[in-house]
């Protein structure tokens, strides 16, 4: 009897991310369609196998759709059926049914509202503080307005002749 493995999912506008999380995977059985995926894969280590199918919310492009099988699992983009206008969806699966083996992949997850700050550059988020540049110039001489204070454990050697070592 094939196991369910753990499958995490997280969303933007016009994709999915979907992984399956087993390791090792043995003759991988990958079948997309307009609106379901499936997996089938046995494990080398346990000599389990696994298989899971998945009947989407909405219609899925399973041309533009990619997949990535690494030792560790395999990683699924797959693009919505209208791009960005299919906007976001609910949930991922028609039903409604919780499902135990599906989980929200928060490592990858955004929200409707996050979607418009994920263009903002990372330098700006600093107002505008060039951090590699003030960190150069910290192994060249110091940084600004720090003259005079001396650098390293002078400390533990004041310590070391008090103690008379």
């Amino acid at each position: 009897m094939s196991l369910h493995p753990t499958v995490l999912w997280a969303q933007r506008a016009d994709l999915l991310y979907v992984t399956v999380e087993v390791f090792d995977i043995e003759k991988p059985e990958i079948h997309i369609d307009n609106q379901k995926f499936s997996f089938k894969g046995t494990s080398k280590e346990s000599k389990q196998e696994y298989a899971v199918e998945l009947e989407f919310y909405g219609e899925i492009d399973p041309e533009q759709s990619k997949q990535n099988l690494t030792a560790r699992n395999l990683q699924m983009v797959i693009y919505k059926k209208g791009g960005e206008s299919a906007g976001y969806w609910p949930r991922l699966l028609k039903s409604s049914q919780k499902v135990n083996f599906l989980k929200t992949d928060f490592a990858k997850w955004r929200d409707e509202d996050d979607e418009e700050e994920e263009d903002v550059n990372p330098a700006d988020q600093f107002g505008g503080m060039d951090f590699s540049s003030l960190m150069a110039n910290a192994g060249a001489g110091g940084l600004p307005g720090m003259e005079g204070l001396e650098g390293g454990d002078s400390d533990d050697e004041d310590e070391e002749k008090e103690d008379g070592k």
